[in-house]
């Protein structure tokens, strides 16, 4: 019976087109993620094949998750048919058996819903020959990654997702219990992903998934890119384990719904019949009160807000409405219960970080929600049989969609308000008391809300126009999607077009929704007006009674835009009128290039003048600034005079200027005139006339103003903003010759343009045979050490910063004046900021240290000064003095998160450091106090000593201010702080091996763009140096490039120099580390073997273990060649760690010379061991350094 259920149910299915559709559905979307640029399915392929066999398994991983919808119908159909065709009685009285009847459909459904996996591998195979893909983003078909796929991921997932849906719906017998089920897979989903911030709790995270792909993403992190090119995952322990934990549940819930599942139909109470004279309905007639028939809009508006009120009572009492809230709310308690940031770091709960882990993790409950009720409340009447009984009552159509809308507003405005409270008491929890009321408001209950209302109503209105509850649901779905990623194929990216589309935007406590507001504004009103077209639409077309001929129904439509057409046409003026001035200001006023045409600028540009490249230009020595800024209006007003110097070697008879874009800019330059302007390219050509001798210096006076008018599409410049404002002297001043940067850098583009292939930076020299790349370094900029001095002014009340000295400042009128002047000539990169600043000062020596901060965020200004105090101590006396009388901190507003360091003075956004959450007595890395040690080290590396424009300059800048930043946190915090942060970098480092683009370089020739190499690597590198050769030597080596190289004249010096200096501070047995580290990719495979230990007759303890280390050189994909390996390797034993402590005592540690693969290490403590580690402090990079410390156990 079981076989021929089976058979039934197959048959059933493969003779229905919704089967083939979601094949032909999934089949074009991986296809179009294998064959193009604009779709991506979980992945950021860079460097790996689009059909390689790691993107296509991972590809059943992540489409797995798309198919819960489509397997819900298939699970839904089979566990419910017999109930929708009114069958089950018939059914259910024949001599069917319960196993055999409910594993039948149950399987059946899973098989069918694995027919529309199979399009991951049909596209797979159509893409790898699709002939407009380069050959490089494809590799050979290998279809080993679709079988682990549909084994690890397909059909467990199927079976899971199957059993849960299949179960709710048999034991409910109800659609909306399979949708709460399916939802509720999403949320344990979510929950998963939450866990896999933090290295501490992957583990966790790898069994709680119910789906597996956080299990695939922490197995495969450290893949690189030749291993995600060639192989599959397999049977990896810890995925079987995950697999097996979840398809056991999944049985487990079959096994309850087949114990719990009855053919008997429940019976439904019964009223208990009246046994009293007065129950007994009287016969005698009565005289009915006379009713007057009220009509009129009044009478109309009270019908239409009861018949909301009773809609949104309906739906917010209801179960399933409670339970999808309930899934909603613990999806999101685990996002607002750890505000995380990098390294393991609590921030604050600021309400707009609170936000933004509601939106993260309580809109996927949301726009279920909205979809769901959005069709069912319109379906409510028809499905209820009543629809002819409420379709003949006296009230207009527009009265039954009004309040259907508004329901759905109001159930959508509870919804924020519960997220609005939830999250406040989550604030509440953990003592933060600045809710921010206001700011919730307007971003859930204002900006998110109506977001949410267009939704709503372009729902209804596609449920009306259908007349399909299945259909409509499906194509409302499939719009949103649709309207998700059509655009950036289309290379259209007018939030006129994209519906609902308003401007990104990003709140700030320095300066509100600053100069996002007018855009904001105008956009919601623009998509509001739109609504209320559809709105109309919505009630013309509505079905009354049982006429649903589109023929008709188009008639009827018309007439009631007859009776309503004064109204209808004042609302589509008013909306043209807003969609004019709307486009007035984000087409005309204002313009922008898309993506695609500023590609085809740059390859244009690239083509017409790289013959330019190497032309020699002259070089800024002293520039003096006049600006003024006025805040409030978002305008600046620049008047500069440069000094420029020819030191090329040879004359000069053409000079080269980029003009800014959006930057009115006016110029004079001594000695030339203007004889070439390229106004697309924003270019201008002056030839000097005699041509600019060698040492020879020439005057540039030049004037430039920003003046915004009206709003844009997306707000583009945040540099100049009410408060906060922060630009530096490269946003304000025009370069010179070709610009490098202007070129497109992705290989494919570069391909599609023909332009040859190009590396990222030219190659590494160690005698500089190239004396233009020599001569320059890689900051780029025209300019070598400068002379600097700033007046700036600003409105009255707001503090302005600017590069040097504070000289003098004064107010005129409404004005705040203020004079600076740089102390020692520096790089030529500075940077100016103004805004209304609470200011902590305080003294090193003879040097201001000074953290300019925005009132409320006074939590890590000590931390921030401590830093700056610490680190001017030791980098002055291990590497040369400080070269500027001020050192400061300066907040900016979080339009970018980041810290920067610029001659003496270094911002940092305040949605970083300044609302860190740090303690006296945690333990977790102290990144404020990191970060603002490692922009101080800039001071040296990069403002003092700085890499010639070539491969390595970052090592020279970038790894050394890392290093320098270890050092002084190790002097504040110890070692075991350093260890842990070394754990998180080398597990940066090994993730972004397998994201590379380009190709892995060694330290030594590290691109600029590669940071996960010059800072995650780095730290670790020059950490692990440190402890094998000395501080004291590092720190002489790096001494000696600074006497030879800091401020110095071009040529600049390279990663040679610095590489050098350490093999001459480094012993003869320990210069295979320098080979290792710096000059070639290698990496380890260290591990404990087989810990044990046993008690000896003097009480102490004897600990065995094996070694086991295997030494390895990659290529520039991550292709692995084992080496012999003779390295100096650290061993430890160490004591239980205590109550809130990671690890405990170290109870032994030496470092031994290992040699072989196997090493027996014997080792005798004095107290009860509880662990033992090789490598046990992550010194060296460990392709797998979970294993390097081990639990001992008793022989």
């Amino acid at each position: 019976m079981l076989t021929n259920m089976l058979q039934f149910e197959l048959r059933y299915w493969l003779k229905r087109p919704m089967v083939w559709v979601f094949l032909l559905l999934n089949t074009l979307l991986v296809f179009f993620a294998v064959t193009s640029d604009n779709v991506t399915i979980g992945q950021s392929y860079g460097s790996v094949h689009k059909n390689a066999p790691f993107v296509l398994q991972g590809m059943y991983g992540n489409m797995s998750i798309i198919m819960l919808l489509m397997s819900t119908a298939f699970m839904q159909g089979a566990a419910l048919r017999d109930f929708n065709n009114n069958t089950h009685q018939i059914i259910f009285s024949t001599p069917l058996r319960k196993f055999p009847y409910l594993m039948g459909r149950y399987l059946g459904a899973c098989i069918i819903a694995l027919i529309p996996l199979l399009g991951v591998t049909l596209a797979g195979i159509l893409g790898s020959f699709a002939p407009w893909v380069a050959p490089e983003q494809l590799g050979p078909l290998n279809l080993s990654g679709d079988l682990w796929g549909m084994l690890l991921f397909g059909i467990p997932n199927t079976l899971l997702i199957g059993a849960i849906i299949f179960g709710i719906a048999t034991l409910t017998r109800s659609t909306i219990g399979s949708f709460i089920g399916a939802l509720g897979v999403l949320v344990g989903y979510g929950v998963a992903v939450s866990q896999t911030s933090d290295l501490d709790s992957e583990h966790i995270a790898m069994l709680v998934d119910p789906f597996g792909l956080s299990t695939f993403q922490i197995i495969t992190k450290y893949w690189t890119v030749a291993e995600k090119n060639t192989m599959a995952l397999g049977a990896h322990p810890m995925m079987l384990l995950n697999r097996a934990i979840w398809l056991g549940a999944g049985a487990l819930i079959w096994f309850l719904t087949y114990t719990r599942f009855s053919f008997t139909l429940r019976n439904k109470k019964k009223k208990k019949q009246a046994d009293t004279a007065e129950e007994v309905a009287s016969t005698t007639s009565v005289a009915l009160p006379k009713v007057a028939l009220q009509q009129g809009f009044g009478v109309y508006f009270r019908q239409m807000l009861s018949q909301a009120r009773l809609d949104f009572m309906g739906v917010i009492k209801g179960a399933p409405f409670l339970v999808i809230l309930l899934f909603g709310i613990l999806n999101m308690a685990p996002g607002i219960a750890s505000v995380n940031g990098s390294y393991g770091l609590d921030l604050y709960p600021v309400t707009y970080r609170i936000i933004g882990n509601i939106r993260g993790s309580m809109y996927l409950s949301v726009i279920a929600i909205l979809v769901f009720y959005s069709g069912a409340l319109i379906w409510k009447e028809r499905d209820a049989k009543a629809d002819e009984i409420y379709g003949s009552l006296p009230y207009p159509n527009w009265v039954p969609v009004i309040s259907k809308i508004l329901a759905m507003t109001g159930i959508i405005a509870a919804l924020q308000l519960i997220s609005i409270l939830t999250g406040v008491v989550a604030q509440t929890i953990k003592g933060y008391t600045n809710f921010e009321l206001g700011v919730y408001f307007k971003e859930l209950m204002v900006l998110d809300l109506l977001g949410f209302f267009f939704v709503a109503v372009l729902s209804m209105l596609f449920h009306t126009l259908i007349n399909n509850k299945y259909l409509a649901y499906f194509a409302v779905v499939a719009f949103l999607i649709v309207n998700a990623f059509i655009w950036l194929p289309l290379d259209v990216f007018s939030n006129m077009l994209s519906f609902g589309a308003t401007p990104n935007y990003t709140y700030s406590d320095m300066n509100g929704f600053g100069p996002f507001i007018p855009g904001l504004v105008w956009f919601n009103l623009y998509w509001f007006l739109f609504s209320l077209l559809l709105i109309g639409g919505t009630v013309f077309f509505w079905v009354r009674g049982k006429d649903t001929v589109w023929k008709n129904r188009r008639q009827a439509a018309a007439a009631g835009f007859r009776q309503s057409r004064w109204p209808m046409i004042g609302l589509l003026g008013l909306w043209v009128l807003t969609a004019g001035f709307v486009f007035y200001n984000t087409q005309m006023l204002n313009d922008y290039d898309t993506p695609k045409a500023s590609r085809k600028l740059s390859a244009d540009y690239e083509k017409t003048f790289s013959y330019l490249e190497k032309q020699p230009q002259p070089h800024i020595v002293d520039a003096k600034y006049e600006i003024d800024l006025y805040p409030e209006a978002r305008d600046l007003n620049v008047k500069a005079q440069l000094r420029l110097t020819n030191n090329s070697g040879q004359p000069i008879d053409t000079m080269v200027v980029n003009l800014i874009d959006d930057f009115e800019t006016e110029i004079t330059i001594e000695g030339a005139r203007l004889v070439r302007e390229e106004a697309d390219f924003q270019m201008q050509f002056y030839a000097f006339e005699p041509a600019l001798q060698p040492g020879d210096t020439i005057g540039m006076q030049y004037t430039g103003k920003i003046d915004h008018r009206g709003f844009e599409n997306e707000v583009s410049n945040t540099s100049i903003v009410p408060n906060g404002s922060f630009f530096n002297n490269t946003e304000i001043t025009p370069s010179f010759g070709y610009q490098k940067s202007r070129e497109i850098s992705e290989k494919r583009y570069r391909k599609k343009y023909d332009l040859p292939e190009q590396e990222a930076m030219p190659p590494l020299q160690r005698e500089c045979t190239d004396a233009y790349v020599c001569r320059h370094h890689y900051l780029g900029l025209h300019a070598d050490w400068v002379t600097a001095e700033t007046t700036i002014s600003t409105t009255k009340g707001q503090t302005a910063v600017a590069p040097g000295s504070l000289v003098r400042k004064w107010e005129e009128g409404d004005r705040a004046y203020f004079q600076y002047k740089l102390d020692h000539p520096s790089m030529n990169f500075y940077s100016f900021i103004s805004a209304d600043y609470e200011v902590e000062r305080e003294k090193w020596q003879d040097v201001d240290v000074e953290v300019y901060y925005q009132e409320g965020h006074e939590y890590n200004v000590e931390n921030m000064a401590s830093s700056i105090r610490n680190s001017l101590a030791y980098y002055s006396k291990n590497f040369s003095p400080y070269r500027h009388k001020q050192a400061r901190i300066i907040e900016f507003p979080r339009y970018a998160s980041f810290a920067q360091a610029f001659p003496g003075t270094m911002p940092y956004s305040e949605g970083i450091g300044f609302i860190a959450e740090i303690e006296e007595d945690q333990k977790d890395v102290d990144m404020v106090y990191y970060v603002v040690a490692h922009e101080m080290a800039h001071q040296w590396w990069a403002h003092q000593v700085i890499g010639s424009g070539m491969q390595g300059a970052t090592l020279l800048s970038e790894t050394l201010a890392q290093y320098s930043a270890l050092m002084v946190m190790e002097e504040t915090y110890g070692q075991e702080r350093i260890h842990k942060f070394l754990k998180y970098e080398v597990d940066s480092y090994l993730r972004g091996r397998g994201r590379e683009t380009e190709r892995e370089k060694p330290l030594l020739e590290v691109y600029a763009n590669q940071g996960y190499i010059h800072y995650r690597k780095g730290s670790a590198v020059m950490y692990y140096l440190k402890e094998m050769i000395g501080e004291d030597r590092v720190n002489t080596a790096l001494r000696s490039v600074i006497d030879s190289f800091a401020y110095r004249q071009p040529p600049y010096p390279n990663a040679h120099h610095l590489v050098d200096a350490f093999r001459a501070q480094t012993p003869d047995s320990l210069q295979y580390l320098i080979t290792d580290m710096f000059e070639t990719i290698t990496l380890f495979d260290n591990r404990v073997q087989e810990p044990a230990y046993r008690e000896l007759d003097n009480g102490k303890y004897e600990v065995n273990f094996t070694a086991y280390a295997t030494k390895f050189r990659a290529d520039s994909l991550g292709t692995e060649t084992e080496i012999p390996i003779r390295d100096y390797i650290d061993v430890a034993v160490f004591a239980e760690p205590e109550e809130d402590e990671e690890r405990g005592r170290v109870l032994h540690q030496e470092r031994l010379l290992i040699q072989d693969k196997e090493t027996p290490v014997k080792i005798v403590v004095d107290e009860l061991p509880y662990e033992v580690g090789f490598d046990p402090n992550y010194y060296l990079i460990d392709r797998m350094p979970d294993d390097n410390v081990q639990r001992v156990k008793s022989e």
